[in-house]
């Protein structure tokens, strides 16, 4: 179970139950604005030939098949697609 940290309670949360059923639970933390800043300049810096990792590119309207081709029902030979909405 994932969990995002919105809430500083969980009211009524079954807790019996994560323990018997052995479930693990996980908080997914977010990322600053100052973290997407520093990504965006790397990105932009060229430093890193981002063109060799993606494998496609789709447009906005065929989100639908990036997401099949990517799980090896789509396009062929996908390892990475891109979403550049644009296209």
């Amino acid at each position: 179970m994932v969990v995002q940290g919105e809430m500083k309670e969980f009211p009524n949360f079954p807790l019996e139950r994560v323990t018997t059923k052995a479930i693990t639970i996980k908080s997914a933390r977010g990322h600053s604005y100052k973290a997407c800043e520093l990504a965006l300049a790397q990105l932009a810096s060229k430093r890193f030939p981002l063109e060799k990792v993606t494998t496609h590119r789709f447009g906005l309207k065929d989100v639908d098949m990036a997401i099949k081709s990517v799980g090896g029902q789509g396009v062929p030979d996908v390892i990475h697609a891109s979403l550049m909405p644009w296209l």
